[in-house]
């Protein structure tokens, strides 16, 4: 089954923990070994235990596609490309970037929602980590809301196929976004109820990681709009 349900260390919302970087995706360094296997079997990604600047929040603090990373500026460069060299993930030849930020506004997974081509991001993002996004990620950053938020990235998620997004989006809204990453958006829910639906969930183009608190209804519409059968 190409979404299932999970939590981590009892806590539902997997997305401001785990972090898709590169082929691999960032978990806390206390992570059970059994959540390790349920998300590298479900995303096809290797699983990786790490703290990062003191810190475990690896989903809400960075973001991320396939040609680098940007983290806070509380986490070393030199510390995730290490962890991630050592893991067999990426080659000490820089063709994976990943840079720091000064930006205040230091959760980019949380502020950002990006594809390989294109962002949304919350619009306090000052204009020289537009240009870092620009530089580093390869992408179009474009600022913006969803449902009046501004943290993007906990209220939406998506994969090459689909997006979903905070129930509360306008059809103005969903219209928007549809255009800007060229694919289907729908709205749900996840966690039985919870908006924050890129705090809730990893996903690719392979699979989807929720948390376990998600009802049946909601995982039903999950599944049709990522398109993962």
């Amino acid at each position: 089954m190409p979404v299932r349900t999970a939590d981590l260390n009892g806590n539902p919302y997997i997305g401001v923990f785990c972090r898709a970087v590169s082929s691999s995706i960032l978990c806390p360094a206390e992570t059970p070994g059994d959540f390790l296997s349920l998300t590298e079997d479900t995303l096809g990604l290797k699983a990786l235990r790490c703290s990062l600047g003191g810190t475990n929040l690896h989903g809400s603090l960075i973001a991320s596609n396939l040609r680098g990373a940007i983290v806070p500026h509380f986490i070393s460069t030199d510390e995730l490309s290490q962890a991630l060299m050592e893991a067999g993930v990426i080659e000490d030849d820089g063709a994976f970037v990943i840079a720091s930020s000064e930006d205040p506004v230091t959760a980019w997974g949380n502020n950002v929602l990006c594809s390989e081509k294109v962002a949304l991001v919350n619009p306090e993002i000052h204009k020289r980590s537009l240009r870092l996004l620009e530089d580093v990620l390869g992408i179009e950053p474009v600022t913006g809301t969803i449902a009046g938020v501004r943290t993007v990235g906990s209220v939406a998620v998506l994969n090459s196929k689909g997006m979903i997004v905070h129930p509360k989006a306008r059809t103005a809204e969903l219209e928007r976004l549809k255009k800007l990453f060229g694919v289907e958006v729908q709205i749900s829910t996840a966690n039985f109820g919870s908006p924050y639906v890129g705090a809730s969930m990893v996903a690719n183009d392979k699979g989807c990681l929720v948390g376990s608190k998600t009802s049946g209804i909601e995982l039903n519409r999950i599944e049709n709009t990522l398109d993962l059968f």
